[in-house]
């Protein structure tokens, strides 16, 4: 499976396409991801970037996953449907099927998830995508846990683990399998080894296989 990240820094912290091709292959996947990523755009800006609209139309890629700006599904989520509507036509053109990334809300205002989940199930049902649960499985990892180190300092980025959960999720929703049993220490692409404690990582992937499964009984 080739694997297409589009998005910004939510994409690009920590690595998570290496962090899900990594966990793939500790799988026994045969998983390759590649990414186009650049710091606080929205997937309106993608539409207009070459270097977007150029990678997606080489082919070749089985999902191309849309992430669009953090606020975008609050402020403004017609641009969100729209934009991921026309890049949705431009990856199935190319052979590949999209799959929307659905971002967390920032820590101190989780009330607002729900709205950008809503959002991003909209768009979704418009562009004909596929969903990756990531922002609901923040939900129910803080709803768990709610100590959770889930957020950079920042309270908008992801922490390592945020990062492992929205890997988790995309475990998931790519393969249609459950994420529990994934590696909880495994290699990046930076040549850095990535442990997560057994325990946490347990929970993580328990949220990650959860917020699938209301997704996919959403859907019936």
């Amino acid at each position: 499976m080739r694997v297409l990240f589009i998005g910004n820094s939510y994409t690009y912290v920590n690595d998570l396409p290496g962090m899900v091709q990594s966990l793939a292959r500790s799988a026994g996947k045969d998983l390759t991801c590649a990414s186009v990523t650049s710091g606080g755009k929205s997937l309106a800006w993608h539409w207009y970037n070459p270097e977007t609209l150029d990678m997606i139309a080489a082919g070749g890629w089985d999902w191309v996953v849309l992430q669009d700006h953090s606020q975008q599904g609050v402020e403004h989520p017609e641009q969100l449907t729209s934009a991921a509507t026309r890049l949705a036509g431009r990856v199935r053109e190319a052979g590949g099927m999209p799959m929307l990334y659905v971002t967390w809300t920032r820590e101190h205002i989780p009330e607002m998830q729900e709205t950008i989940t809503d959002a991003y199930q909209r768009a979704a049902e418009q562009a004909q995508a596929r969903l990756a649960p990531v922002g609901p499985a923040f939900a129910l990892a803080r709803a768990v846990h709610p100590d959770m180190p889930l957020y950079h300092d920042d309270r908008s980025h992801p922490s390592w683990l945020g990062s492992y959960v929205a890997a988790c999720v995309f475990y998931a929703a790519l393969f249609e399998t459950t994420p529990v049993g994934l590696a909880t220490a495994f290699p990046l692409q930076s040549g850095v080894k990535a442990v997560v404690e057994s325990e946490i990582a347990e929970v993580l992937q328990n949220v990650a296989r959860d917020a699938m499964a209301q997704l996919l009984s959403q859907r019936t």
